[in-house]
């Protein structure tokens, strides 16, 4: 679970350098990190909400960054309205992270032959294979189905990695079984209820379905919440787009009426 920010990261980068799912991956970002802090037992859901349980410092910077912005409010935020912040800085401080950890190395590129783009180069080919390898099982189907694979196979889909990995008809099969994971793995309520169940007499037992409630409930909470917010990063590219596109059209043609 230590690793699902970080892995989403690698996952996004394409073999030529590109981010695949820039404008969305920030989403995906935060998502990991409150499924990573409910799994450490610092926060949980109820009804909705972020309660911080533990306010001890995870031993990671960006971590405890965002457990902090948890609880300086007055009231508890919304897992949604906590993923769906915007942080332009988070998907560029976990590259830094990584090319600090010589994981990766930003490069200086040129698209289309002349123009000069940064590009990013993963370094560690092991790294970058366990990764893949743990999104791999999800999609092949060859192991078994836990909190870590629902958290992971959710925010892949919310952000939209699966069809860069697994594209066309022959990654269909692929594509499918991972969002089958990402929906089906029980709901907060149901593991809620166990907790209840083995509570009397086994602690040991209590404390391990306590945790996997409270990861539940923050997956399908951040997942829900990057789906939305990744929705909406799409349509605001989309409309960003269409008004650049408008805006060349229409400088266009009022240059071309000059000619006339």
């Amino acid at each position: 679970m230590e690793t699902l920010g970080d892995d989403l990261v690698l996952l996004a980068i394409r073999p030529n350098g590109v981010i695949g799912a820039a404008a969305k991956l920030q989403y995906g970002l935060s998502g990991s990190e409150l499924v990573r802090l409910a799994a450490l037992r610092r926060v949980d859901i109820e009804r909705g909400r972020i309660v911080v349980l533990d306010k001890a410092p995870a031993g990671d910077a960006l971590l405890d960054e965002a457990l902090a912005s948890m609880y300086r409010s007055g009231q508890p935020p919304t897992a949604k309205a906590w993923v769906m912040r915007s942080r332009d800085e988070l998907v560029r401080r976990y590259l830094e992270r990584l090319a600090a950890a010589g994981t990766i190395r930003l490069e200086r590129r040129k698209a289309l032959g002349f123009i000069p783009v940064n590009g990013w180069t993963v370094i560690d080919a092991g790294r970058l294979a366990a990764a893949r390898a743990r999104l791999d099982a999800i999609a092949h189907g060859a192991g078994g189905v836990g909190m870590p694979e629902v958290a992971l196979a959710g925010l892949a889909t919310a952000i939209g990695l699966p069809p860069l990995i697994y594209p066309g008809f022959g990654g269909s099969a692929a594509r499918r079984r991972i969002t089958l994971v990402a929906r089906g793995s029980g709901s907060a309520a149901e593991m809620t209820e166990a907790v209840s169940t083995v509570a009397a007499g086994k602690p040991d037992e209590a404390t391990r379905a306590a945790t996997d409630a409270a990861v539940r409930a923050a997956a399908d909470a951040s997942v829900q919440a990057s789906i939305d917010a990744a929705t909406l990063a799409a349509v605001s590219a989309a409309t960003d787009a269409a008004h650049h596109a408008a805006h060349h059209a229409t400088d266009g043609g009022g240059h071309a009426g000059g000619h006339h």
